[in-house]
């Protein structure tokens, strides 16, 4: 045989063994990764943590003979053995919820509050002495599983009002922050001072009941309104101070518009010299007239109307009238008079309504974009302020959407486990994310240049799914609106050929997606 026909035999050998590879059956995987996730909402992994760690064993394998391409009878030996692990950690949770049930329901008010979104690193404290419980009653010891549960009661307790008054005070708390960075203690001393006092009182009201939400929430409303307040006020005297042209501009249109209003009620120009306040008490005072002026003419021809039907009744005798032809003339010529002028006042007025409508659409349309502007540079500030240089920054990208570049989120070699270290920073994470409640997120997996290419994309891909299940789980986030994908050294944003690019090129990025999208 020739060489020719030997490499080409070769060639057509990989060709079929790559076709075979490629005709693996996945459905019973995809089967078990359905029943995984159902495994996961009747928190197996919590309430059977050995069984479950089993199970998600035999998963890794089973995705590692699909990404390996092995035979379809290997693949299927780890998914069934996936699959019996999985099915026996949901019995064995079933059994560990009865026999710890008297000890549940503090965890489950602390769900409720949202600890897991809103006060993470209390709430995984509690965890984790919960899961001491859960894993003594696996292990068939009840007597101390009842003993470390009684233990996170407290702590789950603790998890629940700390909840509770994040989510009622944490806005006002960012709030009057941004008071404060505004310069409020200088330029709006006595408007902060407001809401720092109705602060002061939901935090009492809570503290005593936190189950009052009514007085509680409405205390800390009014602080949010008091911070906003100082800040504006902050702001407006700090522009006023600097003598900023923009503002000229800005009042100088309303009074353009006031004018217009001014014009339709016959005043040539309104009296800014004298402050709005005096323009705007003109066009008051000369709609007033105008509705007067209508008001007089509606009574007199009430009045003509009535001598003309006394003037009609008397036509219909002769002997009343000495010139009943006249006097119709005489009736019907005061009530066309009164009419056009009852038609002129009118359209003055309807001017005069029209012109005010539109500077009010105005005032309205420049306060909600300057409103919408100061929101969006507000919340990417506060963002960048969460993170300190070692954790990462907060950008936006050519799509306009947020990137979390989370250089800070390390891994160990090769492993794609979140570490305990870094819980901080993801709480960091979720407070941002949470600043942007429709939004969809994209987390993206990235490595440096070392290593085999193929490996790096997997291994990126795994770290980019773990911070996803992590987000998933404590932001009880739809699975429709997360995705992770990974790049391995496709993206780099600093050199490979130094030790410090190839660390900011190992990394997390997460994009906060202005438009939303839904996986199907």
């Amino acid at each position: 045989m020739s060489r020719h026909k030997l490499f080409s035999l070769c060639l057509f050998i990989l060709a079929v063994t790559f076709s075979q590879a490629l005709a693996v059956d996945q459905t019973a995987f995809r089967k078990l990764e359905a029943d995984m996730d159902a495994a996961r909402l009747a928190e197996a992994n919590i309430f059977s943590p050995e069984t479950w760690e089993k199970a998600m064993d035999a998963y890794e394998k089973a995705q590692k003979d699909i990404q390996k391409q092995k035979k379809q009878k290997t693949l299927d030996e780890h998914v069934a053995e996936a699959a019996e692990y999985t099915a026996n950690a949901v019995k064995a949770a079933e059994v560990c919820k009865l026999s710890l049930q008297e000890y549940l329901d503090p965890r489950e008010r602390a769900k409720a509050a949202g600890g897991p979104g809103l006060v993470p690193a209390l709430y995984q404290e509690a965890e984790k002495q919960f899961m001491k419980a859960t894993e003594d009653v696996e292990d068939g010891d009840v007597k101390d599983g009842l003993e470390e549960a009684a233990e996170a009661g407290p702590m789950f307790d603790k998890v629940e009002m700390e909840a509770i008054r994040f989510s009622i005070l944490h806005k006002a708390d960012l709030l009057i922050a941004k008071a404060v960075a505004d310069e409020a203690d200088d330029f709006a001393v006595t408007t902060l001072d407001k809401a720092r006092s109705a602060r002061s009182r939901a935090n009492t009201v809570l503290t005593a009941d936190r189950y009052n939400r009514t007085e509680s929430v409405a205390d800390a409303k009014l602080a949010e309104y008091e911070a906003l307040h100082a800040s504006n006020i902050a702001k407006s005297v700090r522009s006023l101070d600097r003598n900023d042209q923009a503002w000229e501009k800005l009042m100088l249109g309303y009074e353009i518009q006031m004018n217009r209003a001014g014009v339709a009620f016959g005043n040539e120009y309104l009296p800014f010299d004298s402050g709005a306040e005096a323009a705007a008490t003109i066009l008051v005072d000369n709609a007033l007239a105008v509705q007067q002026e209508n008001e007089n003419l509606r009574l007199q021809l009430k009045s003509v109307t009535a001598s003309l039907r006394g003037s009609l009744n008397r036509v219909e005798s002769p002997s009343t009238s000495v010139d009943p032809r006249e006097l119709a003339d005489l009736v019907d010529r005061e009530i066309l008079t009164m009419l056009a002028s009852k038609r002129d006042l009118n359209d003055q007025i309807s001017e005069g309504k029209a012109s005010l409508a539109e500077v009010s659409l105005q005032q309205q349309k420049a306060q909600y974009e300057l409103s919408v502007r100061r929101e969006k540079d507000d919340k990417f500030k506060a963002a960048r302020r969460l993170f300190n240089p070692s954790e990462g920054k907060v950008l936006y990208n050519a799509s306009n959407d947020i990137v979390l570049r989370l250089h800070g989120l390390s891994f160990k070699v090769g492993r794609s486990e979140i570490q305990d270290s870094h819980v901080t920073l993801l709480a960091k994470v979720q407070d941002i994310i949470e600043m942007y409640p429709a939004s969809s997120l994209v987390i993206e997996g990235h490595t440096d240049l070392t290593g085999d290419p193929l490996t790096n994309v997997t291994l990126s891909e795994k770290r980019a799914y773990s911070i996803m299940q992590y987000l998933r789980e404590t932001m009880m986030i739809n699975a429709n609106k997360i995705r992770a994908v990974g790049f391995g050294a496709d993206k780099p944003v600093a050199s490979n050929k130094t030790e410090d690019g190839r660390a900011k090129n190992r990394r997390i990025d997460i994009i906060v997606m202005q438009n939303s999208f839904e996986i199907q």
